[in-house]
């Protein structure tokens, strides 16, 4: 707008001044004989153009030119001149012409610009009520999803108990995952386990990523407030003065224990903000006692999360497991198979693995394989750089299973 203006004076100075300079030339004392005077085609042109403040400003600039024209071809006459009719009404037509006109379109501007006013705010209007209609929608569709629920969740449970193998873990956390997004339409549901020295581990995900695969649980007020009181939500961050970081919090997060020891945490990465309620907290708290009771009854777990799996054929029924978990939910995994000779203890080995990782091994061909969960080439290249310091160990094969092969 500024801009405009500044524009407006060069072209109103710049054209006035070449029409004055031709006046001299040609002696035209102000164009004042001259039909139609070229100062007040220009002053309405302006008018039009600008409005009133630009055209007023035309009619005296032209008014100036038009006397100092008379007084540099009549310099003796030059007062009894400009005092005659002939001369004064060429400038006075140009004041009056141009405030009428001018006038005018400012009347029209304004209320094209009012209008255009109401236009936006009836604009804003409508998107906070596309807004609340969103909401809205989204909340009755999720008392809708509840009372379905509530009428069908036992046997929606009973049919997914029936699909599920006891004797395998990873068949209860891929079954859980999408039966806790089925209930409360979460965008990213996950799984975690807890760990040594407090640190989470990704079990289970479905859903675009948000939180790291692994980092440890004090990171997370959202996380550490659920260890402590069961479950909690991003709400608690609004009534903490603790610092945070949102790169480590959940929308939700529901304890997974058994007699006071927590196993894992039930977490709600992505979900709308009208479902953080008390209604989901409660839906997510019985899948987690759910969980809990799979996971005790599940043979393979007992031994807790570091098992050594001494048949070797058991290695192929849990990779299957591991593989349909990645092409169900995107989540990478990688494979170690190696020899090692008698300097190598058990000891050793475990400590290449995590608590979600596998182990499995064979003492008579002196042979052991590794399932690394969540682990992309990256973290392979770590572990076999920890195996590479040990000259005792042979690697047969190692690869890893990206999300997109």
């Amino acid at each position: 707008m500024k801009s405009t203006k500044i524009y407006a004076v060069f072209e109103i100075i710049i054209i006035l001044t070449l029409l004055f300079i031709l006046d001299l030339n040609r002696k035209y004392f102000g164009y004042i004989y001259i039909y139609p005077n070229p100062y007040f085609i220009f002053s309405i042109f302006i008018a039009i153009r600008y409005g009133i403040n630009f055209s007023l400003f035309t009619g005296g600039l032209s008014a100036i030119y038009i006397f100092l024209s008379i007084f540099f071809n009549v310099k003796e006459d030059f007062f009894k001149i400009i005092i005659s009719w002939d001369v004064l009404k060429v400038p006075l037509f140009i004041f009056a012409f141009g405030f009428i006109i001018g006038f005018f379109r400012d009347m029209y501007v304004q209320k094209i610009d009012s209008q255009k006013e109401e236009i936006d705010l009836l604009k804003e209007k409508i998107k906070s009520l596309e807004e609340d209609i969103r909401k809205y929608k989204n909340i009755t569709d999720d008392l809708e999803h509840k009372l379905v629920l509530e009428k069908q969740g036992v046997s929606l449970l009973v049919e997914k108990l029936k699909d599920i193998e006891y004797n395998s873990s990873e068949d209860i956390f891929n079954e859980t995952i999408d039966l806790i997004s089925e209930f409360i339409y979460a965008k990213t549901v996950s799984i975690y386990t807890l760990g040594k020295n407090n640190f989470l581990r990704l079990k289970v995900r479905k859903g675009s990523q948000f939180l790291p695969n692994s980092f440890p649980m004090e990171k997370s007020i959202v996380i550490s407030m659920a260890k402590e009181f069961g479950s909690a939500n991003a709400n608690v961050l609004y009534l903490t003065e603790m610092e945070y970081d949102f790169e480590y919090e959940p929308a939700m997060a529901v304890s997974v224990k058994h007699n006071e020891e927590i196993l894992g945490f039930i977490i709600v990465e992505i979900i709308d903000p009208e479902k953080i309620n008390k209604n989901t907290e409660i839906y997510l708290k019985i899948l987690a006692n759910w969980l809990s009771t799979l996971l005790l009854a599940s043979s393979d777990l007992t031994e807790n999360e570091n098992m050594i799996f001494k048949p070797m054929e058991k290695f192929n029924s849990i990779l299957d497991k591991i593989e349909e978990r990645k092409e169900r939910f995107k989540i990478p995994y990688s494979v170690i198979i190696a020899e090692y000779n008698n300097d190598i203890s058990i000891d050793i080995l475990k400590s290449f693995i995590r608590d979600t990782d596998f182990l499995f091994l064979d003492e008579e061909k002196k042979e052991f394989r590794i399932i690394l969960t969540s682990c992309s080439e990256k973290g392979l290249k770590r572990v076999l750089n920890i195996i590479s310091k040990y000259s005792g160990i042979k690697i047969l094969e190692a690869y890893s299973k990206n999300e997109n092969e």
